[in-house]
């Protein structure tokens, strides 16, 4: 039992045997209260002034009202402090920084977050008792905001010493990263099956989407860079962009839609992509102090199987 509740029970013991005292006195003297303040007669005798003295004695017991006040709003402010102490917290609110990312990080059909890395994300929050709220934004205002404060987490973005210095990497890593595909408009002949076939090209790209070390330091690339990898397949179509890369995974499904199947088409040339994944807390989250507790929830994740099954069920699906 806490402290607060232990004062509380005390005070209300004391002040319950004060008032059954009082109770008890006032039940055995008739004699009406206002008589006990009353002079006795200039005839009276010892025996008046005994009386006299026991009645102003009897009044002390009982406590002043100052006293009654005190200790009611004592009691009152013990039991109050002893319910709040007692009722559960509300939970920490997790702010995820909602970058869609088809098919890990997308929305359904009724506009809610969805794909294998919101499942992943969301299992994380369950774990650690967190509120999730959902913060949708492209990704470099969801950058953005982790530096800012106002997100706390991401999900398969990647490392990069700009962003280490605002944005905590954990460990484990989740996964490790798919491949890079390319992708050319339909009937362009044109072989693309060496990185040197890039340079006289204008390759579409995602703003501030990091995805191959040669390929992100490469002065000699002409990038258009748009908002997103959907985008980038508009511009493709429309011959505003020779080729784009993107994503192995992401870029099948889209290569697959309705929108693009039988415009596009594949290139020869795959690039590796050797960063692994990893979840990212804001150094300036106030969830900071849980980093820990963080890569542990992770880390049994991993052992129990739970983040291995939600990956391999998107691959499955997309294939």
């Amino acid at each position: 039992m806490c402290d607060s509740q232990t004062k509380a029970r005390a005070l209300a013991r004391a002040f319950a045997s004060r008032a059954r005292l009082a109770a008890r006195h006032a039940k055995n003297d008739k004699t009406p209260k206002a008589a006990f303040l009353q002079q006795p007669s200039a005839s009276g005798n010892n025996k008046n002034h005994v009386i006299r003295n026991y009645r102003i004695g009897l009044l002390k017991t009982f406590p002043s009202k100052t006293t009654v006040k005190k200790l009611t709003a004592l009691l009152l402010f013990v039991l109050s402090a002893s319910a709040l102490a007692a009722a559960p917290a509300a939970p920490q609110t997790l702010v995820f920084a909602y970058n869609a990312f088809a098919p890990w990080k997308t929305f359904d059909s009724q506009g809610r977050p969805t794909g294998p890395y919101t499942d992943i994300v969301r299992e994380l929050a369950r774990r650690m008792h967190l509120s999730l709220r959902f913060l949708p934004c492209p990704l470099s205002r969801c950058l953005a905001a982790m530096q800012n404060g106002k997100a706390d987490l991401m999900i398969g973005v990647q490392n990069t010493p700009q962003r280490a210095r605002y944005l905590d990497f954990l460990d484990p890593p989740f996964a490790n990263d798919n491949r890079l595909a390319l992708y050319q408009r339909s009937g362009d002949s044109r072989d693309i099956s060496h990185y040197s076939d890039l340079l006289p090209l204008t390759v579409g790209v995602v703003e501030g989407v990091q995805y191959q070390p040669q390929f992100d330091a490469d002065g000699r690339i002409r990038r258009d860079a748009g908002p997103t990898a959907e985008s980038s397949f508009r511009k493709l179509v429309a011959g505003r962009i020779d080729v784009l890369i993107d994503n192995e995974q992401q870029s099948a499904l889209l290569a697959s839609s309705e929108e693009f199947t039988g415009r596009v088409q594949r290139a020869r040339l795959t690039l590796d992509n050797p960063h692994p994944n990893r979840l990212a807390l804001a150094r300036h989250s106030p969830l900071q102090p849980e980093k820990a507790e963080f890569e542990h929830t992770l880390r049994a994740m991993l052992a129990d199987g739970t983040i291995s099954r939600l990956l391999a069920f998107e691959h499955t699906r997309i294939r």
